[in-house]
């Protein structure tokens, strides 16, 4: 039960995060859009015809990855009291998965729809190619969780 309302907390955490994040300058995750919805953008003069630099987006999401880290750690240890390297990084990859996966199939697929950039492209939110991006981008999150989750590991054993 207690993984269950974590798993509430991380998904609404990252939603809050997210929208924090893009509230005055969505553009700065247009690397986060399919090609199918930047080309159409770009030939409509809606963003920029150069995208942002790879660099600051690995920048982000690393300093996101470092937060998220730090958080998981503390409430580990100190809400479900896991001490062990083991329990910790099972736990926080269970919960990295639950995030990862809310991410692709909610905000990427389900949420699509309201956003500015797919309405304002007309690329439909289940549009194959669209759908296939997200995809390989929540593949490579679930790898990334492989790394954090022992980070999260060890400093559980830290703090």
């Amino acid at each position: 039960m207690l993984f269950l309302i974590e798993s509430i907390a991380a998904c609404l955490l990252f939603t809050l995060m997210l929208e924090l994040a893009t509230a005055k300058r969505r553009e700065a995750f247009v690397n986060d859009y399919p090609p199918v919805v930047t080309d159409k953008l770009r030939c409509m003069g809606l963003i920029a015809e150069k995208p942002p630099a790879k660099w600051s987006d690995v920048l982000r999401k690393l300093a996101a990855l470092l937060l998220y880290g730090v958080l998981f750690a503390l409430l580990l240890r100190h809400v479900n009291g896991i001490r062990t390297f083991w329990e910790g990084t099972l736990t926080a990859y269970g919960l990295w998965l639950v995030v990862d996966w809310y991410d692709f199939f909610v905000v990427d697929i389900l949420l699509a729809p309201f956003d500015r950039f797919y309405r304002a492209s007309g690329v439909h939110a289940l549009d194959p190619s669209a759908v296939w991006f997200h995809f390989k981008g929540s593949l490579r999150g679930t790898m990334l969780g492989l790394v954090f989750a022992p980070i999260v590991g060890c400093l559980v054993t830290v703090l």
